[in-house]
């Protein structure tokens, strides 16, 4: 079991070490203008591709480049906003997305949103609902908080919602939403996106009117 544990921590110190030489070539990449500085700085990016695809079991080395690639310019972490929708009995709503999970209704900030209006414009499109952001509860790492052997950074924002009108409609993104009992939350939940308990630290959210945010 320990040597199982061990191997698991190396392949993730190896993803972060792939990541960090992809950061690292595609910064510089953005800025230099030397042509033999441009081609040995592609090389650093294929060799972390490589490095990634022998570090991941769900990526080969074609793909990895391809990844690394469309991620071109300076290297800031990926924004994903959560938003956190309870009923009158402090029951939360989830959605359950097509490989089958359970999760906050959330995703990818749109380039040309705020954090609120992206919550709002994502509990929308997954669950049909329209609500009104009350505050922030969160901004977490998902290094330290979700997944950990992520290719990328991101920083997720989990949003306590108050829910206006509307319901579930089937979507090209979820199949399902349900609300749950935070003390009995489906089994197959997808805590890469929200964790048990990033969901329970919003129901404290919402039962304290003195929170505040946690921020890594």
């Amino acid at each position: 079991m320990a040597d199982s544990n061990n191997n698991k921590e190396k392949a993730y110190e190896l993803v972060e070490l792939s990541h960090e030489l992809m950061a690292i070539a595609n910064d510089a990449l953005l800025y230099c203008k030397d042509r033999f500085d441009i081609e040995r700085f592609k090389q650093v990016r294929d060799a972390a591709a490589k490095l990634l695809a022998l570090s991941a079991d769900d990526i080969d080395a074609a793909s990895a480049a391809e990844l690394f690639e469309k991620e071109e310019g300076y290297q800031t972490p990926k924004i994903d906003t959560r938003a956190a929708i309870f009923n009158e009995k402090d029951e939360v709503l989830l959605v359950r997305d097509y490989d089958g999970k359970w999760a906050l209704p959330g995703g990818w900030c749109e380039y040309d949103t705020t954090i609120m209006e992206n919550t709002v414009k994502e509990a929308w499109e997954e669950a049909g609902m329209k609500v009104e952001p009350v505050r922030l509860v969160a901004a977490h790492s998902n290094r330290w908080h979700n997944n950990p052997k992520s290719f990328f950074c991101i920083i997720r924002f989990f949003v306590l919602c108050e829910y206006r009108e509307g319901g579930f409609t089937p979507n090209e993104e979820t199949t399902e939403a349900r609300y749950f009992s935070v003390d009995e939350l489906p089994e197959d939940i997808n805590d890469h996106k929200s964790s048990p308990e990033q969901i329970r630290l919003c129901l404290e959210a919402k039962r304290n009117p003195d929170f505040k945010p946690d921020i890594d």
